[in-house]
């Protein structure tokens, strides 16, 4: 029975498979796809030619290592619109899914097979909900962490269940497969704890004194309890406006002239009216086997107008351009608003406790924007203050004003 199961859907190395999707030309041959972080890049993704090249692994290196691998800049917002395809694709055919990683979904099983006709049917179904080219493999298990590891044992195209006895299913995989710190990993495996299993095997008290605040869960994952539930995936509501130059352009008026007239069709939608907005992105197309340039910039305080929208765009735009020079003539523009709020969500309320609230509320979901993802604030809170046991009293959690 499939109640209380999980399914990982798994599509490894998911940004070379999406630029081959683009680029058929490039089957078979080494390709390497480079991010900067900071003043650094680093090795994304790579193909599996590119024979001793990882991801992480500095650009200098891979280029050592692979001399004749074909380079190409990440384009994230791409392979986010892939594999946000994939998970539409899933959320048809489960009420309960959970995006992680890029790359990863989990999908809740709870009353789907009988639906349709069958565990090895329902698995077959969540199979197709990828392309057929991205090779996408299953895990399942009551949990979300042997799912995971029963997904990258999995052959591509394939699923694997985990037994009853999850803990003697994992003991044999490494801890890399753990979602520690680099530097726990590293001071694991100083300490001669390679396998899932040898972790295990020590008392909980142990793990907790080297992973600090990451060891209990640790231990518990390798023993094969994950009791975390499934999240289910918000999507962003978000309004898209777009438009082609008549010629690639570099021409600094166009583009504030085309920025201009992209506003005033977004702010003119009926969605939009009356609502205010906290993040632009603004996103051309270069050319052929080049990443799209893409600025996203999150307002200060959110924006309902057109007019307000454009003074604050055109400032920081002109002081990008001023700094920055485009990668080349740009060919179109696309903005995006997103981190819609309504117009309550900005006013002050009489009472200080609740407008106290308000204002954390605001200010995590302006973080949430500047930053991307779920701002890494949490708070403390008590689970067993009578505990002889000091890592059991209390428990960090994430902040949710």
């Amino acid at each position: 029975m499939t109640e209380h199961l999980i399914a990982c859907l798994l599509i490894t190395h998911l940004p070379v498979k999406a630029e081959l999707g683009r680029f058929p030309q490039l089957r078979g041959r080494p390709v390497v796809i480079t991010e900067s972080y900071g003043s650094k890049e680093l090795v994304l993704d790579s193909s599996p030619e590119a024979r001793g090249v990882a991801a992480g692994m500095s650009f200098q290196e891979a280029v050592s290592r692979c001399k004749d691998a074909v380079l190409l800049q990440a384009d994230g917002p791409y392979y986010e619109s892939r594999f946000d395809a994939v998970v539409r694709s899933l959320e048809g055919r489960s009420p309960l899914v959970e995006k992680g990683e890029l790359g990863c979904a989990y999908v809740g099983l709870g009353g789907l097979e009988d639906m349709y006709g069958g565990e090895a049917r329902l698995i077959a179904a969540l199979l197709q909900a990828a392309p057929q080219e991205f090779n996408p493999r299953i895990g399942v298990a009551a949990g979300k962490f042997p799912a995971y590891v029963a997904a990258v044992t999995s052959g591509s195209g394939r699923a694997t269940r985990v037994p009853q006895d999850a803990a003697g299913f994992l003991k044999d995989y490494s801890i890399n497969l753990l979602p520690l710190s680099w530097e726990n990993k590293s001071r694991l495996h100083h300490f001669g704890l390679h396998t899932l299993g040898q972790l295990a095997a020590l008392p909980v008290g142990s793990v907790q004194a080297q992973l600090k605040s990451e060891g209990r869960r640790a231990w518990e994952l390798s023993g094969g309890v994950d009791s975390s539930p499934l999240a289910p995936y918000k999507r962003q509501e978000v309004v898209d406006e777009f438009l082609t130059f008549p010629s690639p352009t570099v021409a600094r008026d166009a583009i504030m002239m085309a920025l201009e007239t992209l506003l005033g069709r977004a702010f003119a939608r009926p969605e939009i009216r009356g609502r205010y907005v906290r993040t632009a992105t603004i996103e051309s197309q270069i050319g052929p086997r080049k990443p799209p340039w893409s600025r996203r910039f999150p307002f200060k305080d959110a924006v309902g107008s057109k007019e307000k929208a454009l003074w604050v765009l055109k400032s920081r735009l002109n002081t990008l351009l001023d700094t920055t020079s485009l990668p080349g003539p740009l060919e179109d523009m696309k903005l995006t608003l997103a981190g819609f709020t309504g117009e309550t969500g900005i006013q002050a309320s009489l009472f200080s406790d609740v407008r106290r609230r308000e204002q954390l509320r605001e200010m995590m979901h302006q973080l949430e924007a500047l930053l991307g993802c779920k701002p890494p604030i949490y708070q403390v809170k008590d689970v067993e203050p009578w505990s002889r046991i000091p890592e059991r009293r209390q428990v960090l959690v994430q902040f949710e004003p």
